[in-house]
């Protein structure tokens, strides 16, 4: 699988588009930008899912016009699906235009989510947003951490819906994950499992 970022927005986030042959997913279209657009046209893509680690506007609102370009579905855990119809995407405090369109699924953990021959897995990891998801190639080792996790950091808790110990909960279940994997975060750079549970104040403090 193929990984292409690019940085929407006010705030960077990343957005990322992943590649099974010709077939794509989006994650996280903090906005839909001619940059994007003109990717997925020049690369006779084929977006087939655009998916939302969480709810929060720097990563959903273009979701809704890249839609409407492509014709993919738009999928978001349930938990965090009021966040697309209404202020608890933080689009104002985040200064992006309100938000208002519906997901076409609503994810659930354990999930799989086909892009062309390639699948992604579900992981539920609330705490930064009660619907906080990871997405996980297996074969290729990929984890897309939205804002569960970041390079030596991880996400906040001092938004509406955060949970500082449901967050622990998730950082340690991505702790525990069997061997090494690239992780893809909702910001920043990308980093390693490995390179986390070593170097990470949050992760470490778990591992004592």
């Amino acid at each position: 699988m193929e990984v292409y970022t690019f940085a929407t927005g006010t705030f960077a986030a990343n957005c990322y588009v992943v590649t099974g042959g010709k077939n794509a997913a989006v994650i996280d279209p903090g906005d839909c930008s001619p940059a994007l657009l003109s990717f997925i046209r020049d690369n006779d893509l084929h977006v087939v899912q655009i998916l939302l680690t969480h709810g929060h506007a720097d990563h959903i609102t273009g979701a809704p016009q890249l839609r409407e370009c492509t014709g993919a579905p738009i999928s978001i855990h349930a938990l965090d699906a009021p966040c697309t119809d209404g202020p608890l995407s933080l689009a104002e405090e985040c200064g992006y235009p309100p938000v208002h369109f519906q997901a076409d699924r609503l994810l659930q953990e354990g999930d799989t989510i086909s892009v062309g021959k390639e699948t992604l897995t579900v992981l539920h990891t609330p705490g930064h947003t009660p619907g906080g998801v990871c997405f996980l190639h297996e074969n290729d080792r990929l984890l897309f951490s939205g804002d569960t996790l970041f390079c030596l950091t991880a996400g906040r808790t001092d938004l509406p819906g955060g949970d500082s110990a449901a967050l622990m909960q998730s950082l340690d279940r991505l702790r525990k994950l069997e061997g090494d994997y690239k992780v893809y975060p909702g910001h920043e750079r990308a980093t390693s499992l490995d390179a986390e549970r070593k170097r990470n104040f949050y992760m470490r403090r778990l591992g004592k």
